[in-house]
């Protein structure tokens, strides 16, 4: 969007220094939302002080910094009560976790990123491994095995625009060339399964699938994760013929 078609621009602003919070940085500054935004430190200051009344922003006592408050989950709770999809979803990646005993995650496309809505974990899963939801959170399309099982099902134009991003390496095998990309899309389509291969985390594998409605209508994708030693190649193929029948599970009942 244009700035010249913005109605509301301070709306448009304050919606802005929302976005400022990540997972990363859950806390900041007036002069850090600033930098970011590129705007004066009056005008963030004036923002966070509207929010903060509206009950949206906190201020941590200890450091002046602001951060989200709980307020912000009402919306989140609302959008995922409204997916037609969620049980039948949840319920298979239940059943994905406790059976291969590892990590299951699922994702709907969000612009040029996966944007992560659940997250299942194995009972047997140790206690030396923090648990956590991943709702919410956010990693680009290139690069993870959600984001390119997705891409493979889309248009070659589609998949330029979802990945015209400054494309970070985040580990020695992430691809960032955009031909080593779009021939890895490409071979996900053909196989049906696409792979993270340790380029977004260190030490981890990801298998991952599309996963489409009865009309066919893509709505996200599903992987299975784990370490490395764990996720070989005898078992990326297992799983991933475990993911493609659980897809087609979901949408049957869909």
């Amino acid at each position: 969007m244009e700035e010249k078609d913005i109605k509301v621009r301070s709306l448009y602003k304050s919606l802005r220094v929302l976005e400022c919070f990540t997972v990363e940085k859950p806390e900041l500054g007036i002069t850090e939302i600033a930098n970011i935004m590129g705007i004066y430190k009056s005008n963030v200051h004036n923002i966070i002080t509207t929010l903060e009344q509206a009950g949206y922003i906190y201020q941590n006592p200890l450091t002046s910094k602001y951060g989200l408050t709980n307020k912000m989950l009402e919306f989140s709770y609302i959008i995922t009560s409204q997916l037609s999809f969620q049980n039948a979803v949840y319920h298979v990646m239940r059943r994905i976790s406790d059976t291969l005993n590892e990590i299951s995650y699922f994702a709907v496309p969000h612009g040029k990123y996966v944007l992560y809505m659940f997250n299942t974990y194995p009972k047997t899963y140790g206690s030396n491994y923090p648990v956590r939801t991943i709702m919410g959170e956010t990693a680009p399309m290139y690069c993870t095995s959600l984001g390119k099982a997705m891409l493979s099902t889309m248009t070659k134009e589609e998949i330029l625009s979802r990945i015209d991003l400054n494309r970070t390496k985040f580990t020695e095998n992430t691809l960032v060339d955009e031909d080593e990309i779009l021939e890895d899309v490409l071979l996900s389509g053909k196989r049906g399964y696409a792979i993270d291969n340790i380029e977004h985390e260190p030490d981890v594998r990801c298998v991952g699938v599309p996963i489409f409605d009865r009309a066919h209508k893509l709505i996200g994708g599903l992987s299975i994760s784990g370490p490395v030693h764990n996720v070989d190649d005898e078992r990326i193929s297992k799983y991933a013929e475990f993911l493609m029948n659980a897809a087609f599970e979901i949408k049957s009942r869909l």
